[in-house]
Formats: structure tokens, C-alpha cells, sequence
């Protein structure tokens, strides 16, 4: 088995992740570790078995126009691999 490699962001993303260890949106994590780009850095860590896809969630959206709408989030949680992984 390759050993996997991480990013300095794949390493934040995924301690952030195994503190919480919950299901969490893509959004809420960019607010909570300032990471900007992070849905690279999640698409990264599925890759490598770390991270999943959970239960999509719908909630309130604003768009530009001041219109609320529901709008549908993708969610990510650990794996069991990210769960034990060790961030070097």
C-alpha cells in the first residue's frame, strides 16, 4: 500500500476533522479553519480514503437578489482510515 502524503491544508483539514469527528458542510469548514480552497483539499483526502461523503443537507440560501431559497449542501465525515490516520 502507498504511503499517503498530505498537504499542509490536507493536514489542517484532516486534525480539524478528527477533533470534531461529525458531519460537517464543506462551507461551514472554510468559515471555521480559514481555508479557502478547501473543497481541493477535501476531493484530496476522499481520494485517499480519509474523508467520505455523508447525507447531503438543505438549508436557507440568500443569493445576490436577497431571495431565500432551500439549497442543497454535500457533507463530509471521516473514514475509519481517517480516523486513525497520524498527521505526521
Amino acid at each position: 500500500m502507498n504511503k499517503i502524503v498530505l498537504t499542509d491544508n490536507g493536514k489542517r483539514v484532516l486534525e480539524f476533522m478528527q477533533g470534531r469527528d461529525e458531519v460537517l458542510v464543506g462551507k461551514d469548514m472554510i468559515d471555521m479553519t480559514g481555508i479557502k480552497g478547501i473543497y481541493p483539499v477535501l476531493n484530496s483526502l476522499i481520494k485517499n480514503g480519509l474523508v467520505d461523503y455523508a447525507e447531503p443537507v438543505v438549508r436557507d440560501f440568500t443569493n445576490n437578489k436577497g431571495e431565500t431559497k432551500p439549497k442543497e449542501y454535500k457533507t463530509y465525515c471521516l473514514t475509519d482510515a481517517g480516523r486513525a490516520f497520524i498527521i505526521e
